[in-house]
């Protein structure tokens, strides 16, 4: 059996082949090349799936033995991924009533409810859990799309800005990856290979590819952040302080509610 067919079939909602590996005598604790589990590829999945098969495999992975509570590399279980990722309620109940601990955070210390990608998803995990959901943001900007020139300019104008965040301590990348996950993965390294706390680093701020593109679309970019050495509340406000703070001073209007769990938004439209 092509041992990666669990891993494709879970996350596609393939019922079929999921039963037909289980029975063949898939390793359940087994992950991917990526570190995921075949439950938490199904979890993945579930923004790409129908709703009864997706529900399905992840039952049929449950009952098989897939580990509901394995965190791999970055501190997300299958829960954290399913609220992620879920557009409905359904599968994250589903776990939940198999016994998943919802009150978890990854491990740059995001609480699930400020990951979750549906509002309906982050209520339940909040009445849940009791973690307060986060402010909503101040209301967005129309889009206006930029052409090449302007995104070219504002471009040096935010690498002025990050040149002086990593000045200040942090790790400041643009373009990093497509997801989150991907700029916390490279930044994360450069932290490291920048010697991180021990060597006066404190945290990072990042942009993805899709955040890029994006802002070409809307003229507004998102922006991620983390404080050292834990993510925690206080260090969290802190670098987030200093990278809106940075923005506001080379003129840029951002918003943001000085919550950890909001990305500033910076205005390229200036």
């Amino acid at each position: 059996m092509n041992p990666k067919k669990i891993f494709d079939a879970a996350r596609e909602a393939d019922v079929d082949t999921v039963r037909a590996c289980i029975a063949a005598g898939a390793d359940m604790a087994a992950v991917n090349k990526q570190g995921f589990t075949a439950l938490q590829c199904a979890a993945m999945g579930t923004n790409e799936s129908e709703l009864e098969p997706i529900l399905a495999v992840l039952q049929l992975l449950l009952e098989a033995g897939s580990p509901l509570e394995y965190t791999g590399t970055d501190g997300r279980t299958a829960l954290y991924l399913t609220a992620e990722f879920s557009p409905t309620t359904e599968p994250v109940q589903l776990l939940i009533d198999a016994g998943a601990n919802p009150d978890v955070r990854d491990s740059h210390g995001n609480h699930i409810t400020e990951n979750a990608m549906e509002e309906e998803v982050a209520e339940l995990l909040s009445r849940i859990t009791g973690h307060a959901l986060p402010e909503p943001p101040p209301p967005e900007p129309d889009p206006v799309k930029m052409s090449a020139a302007q995104w070219r300019a504002a471009e040096a104008r935010i690498a002025e800005v990050f040149a002086a965040l990593t000045q200040a301590g942090l790790v400041a990348l643009k373009d990093a990856g497509d997801t989150q996950s991907d700029g916390f993965s490279d930044c994360s390294e450069a932290f490291r290979e920048r010697g991180g706390k021990k060597a006066g680093v404190h945290g990072f701020c990042f942009y993805t590819r899709q955040d890029q593109n994006r802002a070409k679309r809307t003229s507004q970019l998102s922006l991620a952040f983390w404080g050292a050495p834990e993510g925690g509340d206080a260090d969290m406000q802190r670098v987030g302080e200093l990278v809106v703070g940075q923005f506001r001073g080379a003129g840029f209007e951002v918003r943001w509610n000085g919550a950890s769990s909001m990305r500033p938004e910076v205005d390229l439209r200036a």
